[in-house]
């Protein structure tokens, strides 16, 4: 902010008089740099306006990202405000301004490319080299091409930019800047998120953009109408999108976890090769195509899919997957059902038909029989249930795992192999199947509690 720009300055104990150059030193400052190049009017008088012209002629050094008259003509039409407007709103023009400001003089080779850089303000934006070019995203994920760079001055040194930066907004703002989350507020409008959005926080969104909304609305076979006007779909879908209160930041991210977002239920986060992949409550994957991108209230990551939370439990999902026709009969005989119903959350280790077909041949009954057997059929199936939703990375390597049936524990090593009660070793073959009260993991082989 300005005041902060002031007190650093007048820590370095050095007049004005110094900073313009005077002993000998031929380098205008920077102000004087910008009233010499006729297409940084505008930016001078902004400077003027906001009583920046002193402190920028101070000694800092200072480095300043300086938007053009056009950079700065379009932001009057972005805005929709006159210049006189600008210039006569001191407050506004201050915070933007020092948001083109970081202190040290910082020249083209020494720019932290891809790395968050915090301006004088206090917001932060980012740099990256695409192609020849070097653009910001700013605050309000925009994008600006660095026009020109390395402008000496006596105090520091000059990028011209070709868009005025915009410092860090609320989330709402931030989304509203962009033109690629239109739909995303529309949609928070709709559903009366935007004061909560607005609010302290903190919070982290998984911001989808127009073009995953395009998407959503073509699967759910809706227009963008019927969704707007479904406020209790649109506030479920809206919110699971949102983890508050925390901002959790890529490098912060568990991999491979439940995560809990603000509507319930939960979904996980992996890492896909070089990119970062969430899977939904239905199992549909979405890639985080940005990352990082703060806020006042928190933090946004955009991604490329709307994520919906899980719309069947444990006991549905079994039942419209044919390799569990088989289970699904146990646990209809066995009266476990309602149970596997409720809330929970519970993980299953679910064994296919084939599995079941096996157990019936190591018994030596019939399925009839087993499944007229309830006391040993309620045995069995609550063996193959632990408490709490317990992903493929949560999984406790080596260590006895309790579960449903009071006092029996299973083992699972690092092959993903588990030993029952019995020494009998059943292969986890696939894992991670989300559910509205838990996750499923597929077995090949019926696990056996002790005798």
């Amino acid at each position: 902010m300005m005041q902060w720009l002031k007190r650093w300055t007048a820590a370095l104990g050095v007049s004005l008089l110094a900073a313009c150059g005077g002993g000998g030193d031929v380098t205008p400052n920077l102000v004087d740099t910008a009233k010499a190049n006729p297409n940084l009017t505008v930016l001078v008088e902004a400077v003027v306006a906001a009583d920046l012209a002193t402190t920028l002629t101070a000694p800092g050094p200072f480095t300043v990202f300086a938007p053009t008259d056009a950079a700065f003509t379009a932001l009057l039409s972005e805005l929709g405000m006159t210049k006189a407007q600008l210039l006569a709103d001191k407050a506004l023009l201050a915070k933007v301004l020092t948001y083109h400001v970081i202190p040290g003089n910082v020249k083209k080779a020494d720019v932290p490319v891809g790395k968050a850089i915090t301006t004088a303000q206090g917001g932060t934006f980012r740099v990256d080299a695409k192609g020849a070019d070097l653009v910001i995203t700013d605050g309000r994920l925009r994008e600006t091409k660095i026009a020109a760079t390395d402008v000496v001055a006596s105090n520091g040194v000059v990028h011209l930019v070709d868009k005025v930066l915009l410092p860090q907004g609320t989330i709402v703002e931030m989304a509203k800047a962009n033109p690629n989350l239109s739909v995303l507020v529309e949609a928070v409008v709709a559903a009366d998120l935007a004061s909560t959005l607005s609010a302290t926080g903190p919070f982290t969104v998984f911001a989808p953009t127009n073009a995953a909304f395009t998407a959503l609305l073509a699967e759910l076979g809706v227009t963008k109408e019927a969704l707007l006007a479904n406020k209790p779909l649109l506030t479920q879908v809206l919110k699971y999108h949102v983890l508050s209160p925390q901002v959790v930041k890529k490098a912060d991210i568990a991999l491979g976890k439940a995560v809990t977002p603000l509507q319930g239920g939960f979904f996980k986060i992996d890492a896909a090769g070089a990119d970062v992949v969430i899977t939904d409550g239905r199992n549909r994957t979405s890639k985080i195509t940005a990352t990082d991108v703060m806020a006042t209230n928190g933090v946004v990551h955009v991604v490329d899919k709307v994520l919906l939370p899980a719309d069947k439990t444990i006991v549905q999902t079994a039942q419209a997957n044919p390799a569990f026709s088989i289970l699904v009969e146990a646990v209809v005989a066995a009266d476990l059902a309602g149970i596997l119903s409720q809330p929970g959350p519970f993980t299953v280790f679910a064994p296919t038909d084939t599995a079941f077909a096996a157990l019936l041949t190591e018994l030596g009954v019939t399925k009839a029989q087993l499944l007229a057997d309830k006391p040993l059929l309620t045995k069995v199936l609550t063996y193959h249930v632990i408490a709490g939703a317990v992903l493929k990375a949560n999984v406790p390597v080596g260590t006895p795992v309790a579960t449903l049936l009071q006092g029996e524990t299973l083992t699972v090593d690092a092959t993903l192999a588990i030993t029952d009660q019995r020494g009998r070793k059943a292969t986890i073959t696939a894992t991670d199947i989300l559910n509205s009260n838990g996750v499923i993991h597929v077995i090949d082989k019926v696990i056996l509690p002790k005798p």
